[in-house]
């Protein structure tokens, strides 16, 4: 398949209603399919955060303030109990509890971070926080000598204000104080830096993820109406199809609708005007046919009766001539008008006979161009004596065609004898014999130069009793049809007033 015919393909199909619905849909299920998905990605980002809060920066943000009253404690108790304990071994103690609780308080918040970092490792934040931790922690290990010194000091029984102890004091209150406002720092860090701006970006984002919601979902019902606007205008056609179904339906076989819209539609529509054409045709060949058939059986009827009567008009008619042998020369011209009326109307009976009676064909292979010729040489004489000249175009191979010979050359002298007429009435003139194949039929035009048929007469040329000749049946043409259908062919006429006319017959060639 070329390019060319892909392309269109693909261009028929785009036009067509079912890939405007399907393009409708798709146009609708992709937009429904961003605000999804955007909506989805906002929560999951919701979640997530959520997520942070619960299990990250809300535990150590509370361990964060443990810690600096853990570490506010044991700095007070430094600053002020310690001095004044009476027991030192209640010193030592205290000392070491309070130090644990703090130790354990800046343990429990690196594991805290620890699971926070798994959950957002490069957050700007949490490199911040870790800092603080790294801070407290080298801090915390920096004082761990001087506690040790100090423990040492009281187990081994000395005062609380002696040298050794006194030695050691001062390093562990200014590290501890350090510590304190480092603590200190890290809570407030936590708590309004963090915990507050994060949620308050939690509320804005939650915000801001209800707005894109809401305009997307704005956005998808416009384009949904606008599809359904749509695709009721693209199906706004079938509207018309069904009417012109049910006017077809109701008998209006002549009604026809534009052949216009997708292509689906517009193939449709051309298919109701065919069909309407064809059902047309087929009904006005029914009642023609029905017509005929009447007019057959009052013609056979008529024929009957008037036959025997005129008979006996011409055979008195005779005897009265005989009788009166010798009279004057108007009696004699009355009697031969009389038998030429007899002899006139004896001929329309027989005509009407003839179409009454018609025969049904013998259809046996029968080779065209010999049965012209022999009909051209037989007319010809015929013709040049009403000043007509007879031309004969044979086609190039002898068409050989399934007809009732005697029929069919009945059917072309009668065709011939009125182009002849037409001819005479305008001093002379061509009529033309021409045969051809066209495709699986064999066709024979007879034509002639004259004066043409008007246009109002064409469409009743083939009725019976219909003539445009003073004087006549009306019967040649529908005879003639009613011959060449019963041969399964079909006869055409064509006319141009002032330049001829052209009558075509149509039968079946013989199957190779």
């Amino acid at each position: 398949m070329s390019v060319r015919s892909v392309a269109r393909a693909i261009w028929a199909w785009k036009s067509s209603t079912a890939a405007r619905i399907v393009l409708a849909v798709a146009g609708l299920t992709v937009t429904f399919g961003i605000v999804t998905g955007t909506f989805v990605i906002n929560q999951w980002r919701l979640e997530d955060f959520t997520r942070l809060i619960r299990r990250g920066y809300g535990p150590l943000t509370l361990q964060a303030k443990d810690l600096a009253r853990r570490s506010d404690d044991l700095k007070a108790y430094l600053d002020e109990a310690f001095d004044n304990e009476t027991n030192i071994h209640t010193a030592g103690a205290n000392l070491k509890n309070t130090r644990q609780w703090r130790d354990r308080n800046l343990a429990t918040i690196q594991r805290t971070f620890s699971e926070l970092k798994k959950i957002s490792p490069d957050n700007r934040r949490a490199q911040r926080i870790q800092r603080y931790l790294e801070t407290l922690q080298l801090g915390a290990d920096s004082l761990r000598p001087h506690y040790e010194a100090i423990e040492r000091a009281l187990a081994r029984g000395e005062p609380i204000k002696s040298d050794a102890v006194t030695h050691e004091l001062g390093p562990v209150r200014d590290g501890e104080r350090r510590l304190f406002n480092e603590a200190t720092e890290l809570s407030v860090y936590l708590e309004n830096n963090v915990l507050g701006d994060g949620l308050e970006s939690l509320e804005a984002n939650n915000h801001k993820a209800r707005l894109i919601t809401i305009y997307l979902g704005l956005t998808a019902l416009l384009l949904a109406l606008l599809v359904t606007t749509w695709v009721v205008w693209a199906l706004r056609p079938l509207g018309r199809l069904r009417h012109a179904a049910r006017r077809l339906a109701a008998g209006e076989y002549g009604h026809r609708i534009e052949e216009r819209g997708p292509s689906e539609v517009a193939d449709l529509a051309r298919e109701l005007n065919s069909m309407g054409r064809a059902v047309e045709d087929r009904e006005r060949e029914l009642v023609r046919s029905e017509r005929l058939a009447a007019v057959g059986k009052m013609a056979a009827m008529i024929t009957h009766e008037v036959r025997n009567p005129l008979s006996s008009i011409g055979l008195n008619t005779e005897l009265l001539e005989e009788e009166l042998e010798g009279s004057t020369d108007e009696a004699k011209k009355l009697l031969h008008a009389i038998h030429r009326e007899v002899d006139r109307l004896t001929a329309i009976t027989e005509e009407y006979l003839a179409f009454a009676r018609l025969p049904k064909p013998k259809l046996a292979p029968e080779a065209i161009n010999p049965m012209v010729g022999a009909l051209a040489a037989f007319v010809r004489e015929d013709l040049a004596a009403k000043q007509v000249k007879l031309a004969v175009e044979l086609g190039d191979s002898d068409p050989i065609a399934l007809v009732d010979a005697a029929q069919l050359r009945q059917c072309l002298i009668n065709l011939v004898r009125n182009a002849t007429e037409a001819l005479s009435a305008k001093g002379g003139g061509t009529v033309t014999l021409r045969t051809r194949r066209g495709g699986d039929r064999i066709i024979i035009d007879v034509e002639d130069n004259g004066v043409g048929i008007a246009p109002d007469v064409l469409p009743r040329m083939f009725d019976p009793f219909f003539s445009t000749k003073e004087g006549g049946s009306g019967l040649g043409l529908a005879l003639t049809q009613q011959i060449v259908k019963d041969h399964g062919g079909d006869l055409a006429v064509q006319s141009t007033v002032g330049k001829g006319t052209t009558f075509t017959v149509s039968v079946p060639a013989k199957p190779v």
